[in-house]
């Protein structure tokens, strides 16, 4: 009995004897980032490690003056009106044609989806 004592007091104390493997990441996530200016330039970027990665990514080719804005594992887009004075923004959509939609229906009048971005979604 007390062998058997000092065996469980030894396992508790140090341990479990076969340590389980660790649970591998059950998600993946895929960024990617969207940015813009007034000017109507735009950058988008997808499947980076993280958001900054994504957000690192366009403001390097858009530049430090541009609006952006990153997702995961889903679409986004942005759209402008004609005369660039107002600009619709959307991420988080399953489809490319959900987030252009939604992009332009943010604008208070006709304009154009100027850049989109899909990035790829864990199976």
């Amino acid at each position: 009995m007390i062998a058997t004592a000092g065996i469980a007091l030894g396992v508790v104390a140090g341990g479990s004897l076969a340590a389980p493997a660790p649970q591998a990441d059950a998600y993946t996530y895929n960024w990617g980032a969207i940015a813009w200016d007034w000017n109507g330039n735009t950058a988008a970027v997808v499947d980076r490690a993280s958001s900054q990665g994504a957000v690192n990514a366009v403001v390097r080719r858009c530049g430090r003056h541009c609006g952006y804005f990153s997702f995961y594992n889903s679409c986004g887009a942005v759209a402008y009106t004609r005369n660039l004075s107002h600009v619709g923004r959307s991420w988080g959509y399953k489809t490319a044609g959900g987030a252009r939609a939604r992009a332009l229906r943010q604008l208070p009048r006709r304009g154009y989806v100027a850049a989109w971005a899909c990035t790829t979604r864990p199976a």
